[in-house]
């Protein structure tokens, strides 16, 4: 399925909800939304929510790496909400220097709750 990144500010936190096959040009397109979304917005939460999105590569984890590398300063928290092993194994590398990351399985309301926190 082509994939389809949406990006919205929903209670304080940017979502970020990931769909179908994700390549360079859509990954990057959600990132830009983000930026632009942190500094009109003034949000430090950010959810990257890949419950349906195919398994990544690794070079889209690196692409989200050296993404997170840019905008870490200025995020208070992030999590992935991820379907499976796999998601959860390419978003611990994407963002293994996140100063305040958690990776949910399949739990929403966990990882709403804990960015709210």
């Amino acid at each position: 399925m082509k994939g389809l990144a949406e990006v919205s500010l929903q209670d304080g936190i940017i979502i970020a909800v990931y769909t179908g096959e994700m390549s360079m040009e859509i990954v990057k397109q959600a990132a830009e939304d983000i930026e632009d979304l942190i500094i009109k917005a003034q949000s430090a939460k950010i959810l990257y929510n890949t419950l349906e999105m195919e398994s990544p590569s690794m070079k889209l984890a690196m692409e989200m790496k050296a993404f997170d590398a840019k905008i870490r300063d200025k995020i208070q928290k992030s999590a992935t909400l991820v379907p499976g092993a796999a998601t959860a194994f390419f978003a611990s590398i994407a963002f293994i220097l996140s100063k305040n990351h958690k990776i949910f399985h399949k739990d929403l309301d966990a990882a709403l709750a804990w960015l709210k926190s």
